[in-house]
């Protein structure tokens, strides 16, 4: 099994998209794909199929309930806040170690194939009020695909990101650049500019 974290430079980002766009290739190509999602802002219940855990779940062939839900995501929040404020807020206790536990489960019942882990936000975003999801990256050591996308202040976002992961130590598999809406700049623009300054593949 070879296992990736899926991050961004940021929120609404494409993280999803991108996430289930290679799931779907990787199925084609006859892998096993599994995904993660521990976290998840933003939920609704009766809209299952359109939450970010669903959309993973629909793109590993699998089918969207709540109980497959609960299997790859630990924790849903109703809010769009970042996770530790939703916690906070609704009463859940604030545990990194059982999140962190919980992606170790799967990472290590995961048959030979392709993983998927995706985060919730950006690579500094707070998982807890004591750690950030950059934290879970490291504790994972997963080789990282970052998610950026072309928007007017992306390329400072970007090499912040690109910094902040290889001083953690982090591989950088790949940086990827969506394009969110059909009036966002092209995605060749943004990875021009980032690839003056940084050698990311």
């Amino acid at each position: 099994m070879k296992g990736y974290f899926v991050t961004a430079i940021g929120t609404e980002i494409g993280k999803t998209y991108v996430s289930s766009a290679l799931l779907r290739a990787w199925r084609r190509s006859g892998l096993a794909v599994h995904a993660v999602k521990p976290v998840m802002s933003g939920f609704e219940e009766a809209e299952l199929a359109a939450t970010d855990a669903g959309q993973l779940l629909a793109a590993c062939g699998r089918e969207v309930n709540s109980l497959s839900v609960s299997d790859i995501c630990l924790h849903r929040f109703e809010a769009p806040l970042a996770p530790n404020v939703a916690m906070r807020q609704t009463g859940v206790q604030q545990d990194y170690r059982a999140i962190r536990d919980f992606v170790r489960s799967h990472l290590s019942g995961c048959p030979a194939g392709r993983l998927l882990v995706e985060g919730a936000g950006g690579v500094m975003s707070p998982l807890t009020d004591e750690a950030l999801q950059i934290d879970l990256m490291a504790d994972l050591g997963l080789p990282v695909l970052l998610v950026a996308a072309p928007y007017l202040g992306a390329v400072s976002h970007t090499l912040t990101a690109i910094d902040a992961l290889q001083v953690r130590g982090l591989e950088i598999a790949q940086l990827i650049i969506s394009q969110p809406g059909p009036e966002s700049p092209p995605p060749a623009s943004l990875g021009e500019e980032v690839s003056r300054f940084r050698d990311v593949a």
